[in-house]
């Protein structure tokens, strides 16, 4: 008798002959092996990693993201409020260098990227004019910081849309509902379901 239970609890034990012992034999075997786990793409990154890359070279973060049709954009902003910045650099020397001069009483050659200022050598003049090509000077590279932040911004923001969800249904549902717990107080409410 004490042999025919030492079978049984074996065989139990086991799980022999018994569905739910082999079922349970099985889950084991499939829960003790970890699952491979695919590695991602280098551009399946972080978002901060492609505001890093945008902010130290504009488009980069674009490139990471494999946002290929906005690089030409950004390279475009950024160089034309670059070349703003170039240009209006290059006035306000011509016009600093010329008023310098006529208070100086020396005369003065404009460059032949401000020959069209030639014949102008009054100094009020040419303040204003100074003046005037300061703050463009000073607008462009503000415009030009502008739009290199914005270029980091869009990396950062394109990178977490990156695995934004949309579903098909993009229905809105509503309704009313009613609670009807024993142990609490009656309660009505409005519910809205995305």
């Amino acid at each position: 008798m004490k042999r025919i239970c030492s079978l049984l609890i074996l065989i139990a034990w086991l799980g022999v002959g018994s569905a739910s012992g082999q079922e349970l034999a099985d889950s084991l075997k499939t829960d003790t092996v970890a699952p491979k786990v695919k590695k991602g793409s280098i551009f399946s990154g972080r978002p901060g990693k492609a505001m890093i890359m945008s902010l130290v070279i504009p488009g980069t973060g674009q490139i990471y993201n494999k946002s290929y049709l906005r690089v030409p954009v950004i390279w475009g902003a950024v160089g034309g409020m670059g070349y703003l910045v170039h240009y209006n650099t290059q006035q306000y020397k011509c016009f600093k260098d010329a008023y310098e001069a006529s208070i100086d009483g020396v005369p003065y050659d404009f460059p032949d990227h401000c020959n069209k200022y030639e014949g102008i050598t009054n100094s009020a003049q040419l303040k204003a004019l100074r003046d005037d090509a300061n703050e463009a000077r000073q607008l462009s590279i503000v415009g030009l910081s502008l739009v290199w932040l914005a270029n980091g911004i869009d990396a950062f923001v394109n990178a977490h849309l990156k695995s934004f969800d949309v579903d098909d249904d993009l229905s809105v549902r509503t309704g009313t509902s009613i609670d009807d717990d024993p142990n609490a107080p009656m309660r009505i409410g409005f519910y809205v379901q995305f």
